[in-house]
C-alpha cells in the first residue's frame, strides 16, 4: 500500500492530508500506526474501485467513512465543436490580474466538493474555497497545466474558467471548471466546455479523462447525457479524520 501526502490540501488544512492507494494490506493496523507516527495526519483518504467490496468493508472496520462516489470518464475528440454565435472569447490566463478573476470564481462556484459536504469537517466552506483556489494557482504555475477563461469581450469580464493538464501530446486530464455565480443557469457550461475541447484539438490532443462526483447531477447529465462521455470506472471514496 502506497502513502502519498497531498501538499496543497495539507497546507490549506494545516495538517498532513494523506492518500492511500494500492491493494489493501491485511496488516493495516501496523500500516496505520506507522503513518500516524510519521505524519500525524488530520485526514486520510482511500479511493476504492466500487467492485472491491472487501477492501471497502475492511477500511470501514478501521474507522474509514464513505464521503463520495466518483466516476472516471473518458472522451475522444474527433472534430471541432460549433460554438455558434456566442459573444465570448476563450483565452489562456497569462497575468495575475486575469488569474485573480478566475480565483474569485473558483472560490465560490463549487457546491459538490467532498470536503464541503462532509458533516465532520469544521470550516468546510473556507476549506473548500481555499483548496480550489490553490489548485487553480498550481495549474497557472505548472508548465504542463493550463488555465483558460471565458471572457465577455464587451465588458472584459471573466464569466467562466477551465483548467487541464497535458499528459502527453495526444492526451489530457481535465481538472477544474466553473461558471461565475452571476451566470449560472445561463447555458455557459456547455459553451465553456466546447471552447476547451476546441483548444485541446488545436494543440493536437485527441482524448481526455475527467472525474466527477456522482452527487453532481448537473455535470453528469451534461457530460454523460449531453456530450456522451464514456464511464471508465467508478470509485467509492472513504476517509478517516484523526483527532
Amino acid at each position: 500500500m502506497q502513502i502519498t501526502k497531498h501538499e496543497i490540501d495539507s497546507q490549506v488544512l494545516g495538517r498532513a492530508i494523506l492518500e492511500l492507494s494500492g491493494p489493501f494490506d491485511a496488516d493495516f493496523a501496523r500500516i496505520e500506526r506507522d503513518y500516524v507516527q510519521a505524519h500525524q495526519p488530520y485526514y486520510v483518504v482511500y479511493k476504492a474501485p466500487i467492485e472491491d467490496v472487501a477492501t471497502i468493508q475492511h477500511l470501514e472496520d478501521h474507522g474509514f467513512r464513505f464521503v463520495e462516489t466518483q466516476l472516471r470518464l473518458t472522451f475522444r475528440l474527433r472534430k471541432p465543436f460549433d460554438t455558434g454565435k456566442t459573444p465570448y472569447l476563450f483565452e489562456r490566463v497569462t497575468t495575475e490580474d486575469q488569474l485573480r478573476e478566475v480565483l474569485e470564481i473558483a472560490g465560490a462556484t463549487f457546491t459538490d466538493d467532498r470536503f464541503l459536504v462532509d458533516p465532520e469537517l469544521h470550516d468546510a466552506s473556507q476549506i473548500s474555497s481555499a483548496r480550489y483556489q490553490a489548485y487553480v494557482r498550481q495549474s497557472f504555475l505548472r508548465p504542463n497545466e493550463r488555465v483558460h477563461r471565458l471572457v465577455n469581450p464587451a465588458t472584459g469580464r471573466t464569466v467562466a474558467f477551465k483548467t487541464h493538464r497535458i499528459v502527453d501530446p495526444e492526451e489530457a486530464l481535465m481538472l477544474l471548471g466553473g461558471v461565475h455565480a452571476d451566470f449560472k443557469g445561463a447555458g455557459l457550461a456547455p459553451i465553456n466546455a466546447y471552447h476547451e475541447f476546441n483548444e485541446l484539438i488545436r494543440t493536437g490532443v485527441k482524448r481526455f479523462t475527467t472525474h466527477v462526483s456522482a452527487r453532481n447531477y448537473a455535470v453528469m447529465n451534461l457530460e454523460i447525457g449531453g456530450f456522451q462521455y464514456r464511464i471508465k470506472q467508478t470509485f467509492i471514496v472513504l476517509r478517516k479524520i484523526y483527532p
